[in-house]
């Protein structure tokens, strides 16, 4: 079962932190901080919002034997209050090293190398409020919102062509273990951000599979570069650079993996929340539910 895989009070620390309930400020006392952690990822796995996530845990007996039975679990508002909170600097850290620190105990560690890849979270940028705002733009004049409806809008999102397709939103960058299919570590950039911008690629990591969206940036000198050539004007790629491609891609596919497990199975790829900050922590969660998910997988395989 998911909630046996990995040890979850090595979790407490960091989400007794995001209550203010201690002698000096007061306040009743707070969920159990594995329960809270628990429903973060139920969340993810199921794609849900805050109000469905709460409505599913009443209604679901699978889901209330995923937190143990409880006899109180945290209402939507709390939920949201959470990962608002979760926005603080070194929170996410703290957690994700934590997670792979037992990955790493489990004797789930980088040996062969690792996969860098990129894929768009989508999000909604408002047609018909765009659309306002370039014909105010047209006639030289400004569009005025109200501060509510400016607590709508997405102001963090960005769009980015991708083969003749439009995106608008963000873009998840994760870095996979070739071994195991975990994700090692993530960043989340606007859409706009260019894939070979953002390095995940650490002095341990043994070898770096990347595709032609990185070419031309390097590696740490202690791995080895196994990004795949790319064709330039007048220079076409030899023989020899087609075949060092071929090999390359057999392996870097598989690095679509968790993105494929997001959006097909955890109903993934887009986002309702508005800020680049708040991607950010649904996403670290949404990674952090693909490492259960790949964990019982492995499990399943005899892999631990």
């Amino acid at each position: 079962h998911l909630k046996s895989l990995i040890d979850w009070d090595r979790f407490r620390p960091f989400f007794a932190e995001l209550f203010f309930d201690d002698k000096k400020t007061g306040g009743r006392p707070h969920y159990d901080e594995t329960i809270v952690m628990r429903v973060l990822v139920l969340q993810r796995l199921y794609g849900l919002s805050d109000q469905e996530t709460e409505f599913m845990i009443n209604d679901r007996t699978s889901f209330k034997n995923f937190l143990g039975f409880p006899e109180k679990v945290p209402d939507y508002s709390t939920i949201w209050r959470l990962k608002e909170r979760m926005q603080k600097d070194g929170t996410l850290d703290k957690i994700w090293n934590e997670l792979q620190k037992q990955l790493d105990a489990k004797g789930l560690t980088i040996r062969t190398g690792v996969i860098q890849d990129a894929t768009f979270i989508e999000a909604d940028f408002g047609k018909k409020r765009y659309a306002k705002d370039k014909q105010a733009e047209n006639r030289g004049e400004k569009t005025e919102y109200t501060e509510k409806q400016e607590a709508y809008m997405d102001k963090d999102g960005t769009f980015a062509v991708k083969n003749q397709e439009l995106h608008f939103g963000y873009k998840l960058h994760q870095k996979t273990d070739i071994d195991f299919g975990l994700i090692r570590e993530f960043g989340v950039t606007t859409a706009s951000t260019h894939d070979s911008r953002v390095d995940l690629v650490e002095p341990d990591d043994k070898a770096a599979y990347r595709d032609k969206g990185y070419a031309g940036t390097k590696v740490h000198a202690k791995v080895k570069d196994m990004t795949m050539k790319k064709a330039a004007r007048n220079r076409p790629l030899t023989k020899a650079e087609k075949k060092f491609n071929k090999t390359v891609a057999k392996i870097r596919c598989q690095g679509e993996r968790p993105f494929a497990v997001m959006q097909r199975v955890f109903n993934g790829g887009t986002t309702r929340v508005k800020n680049l900050k708040r991607v950010t922590v649904q996403q670290a969660i949404e990674c952090f539910a693909f490492n259960l998910y790949q964990l019982f997988t492995l499990k399943k395989q005899g892999r631990f």
